[in-house]
């Protein structure tokens, strides 16, 4: 069984040798490895060319494809398009990987017949001991209870944990997040919709590097809910409602944007959803979601504002 493992590249040239030397060890034999190449300005593309030539076994499955810089889901769909395994899984290039990560992952997928198979990791911080963190003691058994699992944050959406079988990926029809930003959870609702079987492997696995500087979660609270609330309004407003995942998920997506928007105060960018607007003005509160109760009925109180200004507006445009 061949697994495909894409590394988006981008100004890492500080870690990229960690996570390059812990890829080309790992103990699974048919693996290809695509590294793409984001537009990075530094030396990172040139230290994984250093690394490979530790590995010379691994100079024939190295692909390195670069590409002008458009942000990680870009760029992930750039390795997506050169990748040919069997099964399918993304690796961040500032982190790191056990040797037995691929192999462990791989076995249980041909064991279990899975569509995706996904393992706890370590939290890696600079100045403090690392910590374990397990997925949850709730493993859902297929697709849409995993997306499920996912919105309401009782697994985490991460795509470097979760091995996917590649026939999830349909690159004709799949939604690419605008914005570099829980780009991941756009991703998994949609990957997850056709997988019928899901394992959980209790093995922390992979090395999840903590507050880098530069890292996108360092970022200001404002800029990452603003920029988590575009993917998740253009992802409800690009897929069809009465198919596909969001007849899972769809409340779950607009009520997440419609929080992030009325916290930042964003308006405009939520007017410029209005199905949302009026969804959530009129929605009742969603049990066991990711958005606390209190924050599901203030932005249903700034969706009846909104509804309320914007039919004023139009009756003085009418006078």
């Amino acid at each position: 069984m061949k697994v495909s493992v894409i590394v988006p590249v981008y100004n890492v040239e500080q870690y990229i040798r960690q996570c390059a030397q812990s890829l080309f060890s790992q103990t699974w034999e048919d693996m290809e490895f695509i590294f793409v190449d984001d537009g990075s300005p530094d030396r990172s593309i040139a230290i994984i060319q250093e690394v490979l030539e530790a590995y010379p076994e691994r100079k024939d499955s190295t692909k390195i494809v670069r590409e002008e810089n458009k942000g990680l889901p870009q760029a992930r769909m750039a390795g997506l398009r050169q990748a040919t395994g069997d099964y399918i899984i993304h690796v961040d290039s500032d982190d790191w990987v056990e040797p037995d990560y691929i192999s462990t992952l791989a076995q249980r997928a041909l064991e279990t017949d899975a569509d995706m198979v996904y393992c706890d990791f370590y939290k890696e911080y600079p100045n403090k001991p690392h910590k374990v963190c397990r997925e949850a003691t709730f493993s859902p058994p297929e697709g849409h209870e995993a997306i499920k699992a996912m919105h309401n944050s009782r697994i985490r959406a991460y795509m470097w944990n979760k091995l996917l079988r590649r026939s999830l990926y349909d690159l004709d029809s799949l939604f690419v997040p605008v914005r570099s930003y829980h780009e991941d959870i756009v991703f998994q609702s949609q990957l997850l919709y056709n997988a019928q079987k899901c394992v959980h492997v209790w093995e922390p696995l992979y090395h999840y590097r903590r507050r880098r500087t530069g890292a996108l979660t360092c970022g200001k609270l404002v800029r990452s809910r603003r920029a988590s609330a575009q993917n998740m309004l253009a992802m409800y407003e690009a897929l069809p409602k009465d198919r596909g995942p969001l007849t899972v998920c769809g409340m779950d997506v607009l009520m997440r944007a419609g929080w992030y928007c009325c916290a930042t105060m964003d308006f405009k960018l939520l007017a410029s959803c209005p199905d949302a607007v009026r969804i959530l003005a009129e929605k009742e509160d969603i049990p066991n979601s990711r958005v606390a109760i209190s924050k599901q009925r203030y932005t249903k109180f700034c969706c009846k504002i909104m509804q309320m200004t914007i039919f004023a507006l139009w009756k003085m445009k009418e006078a």
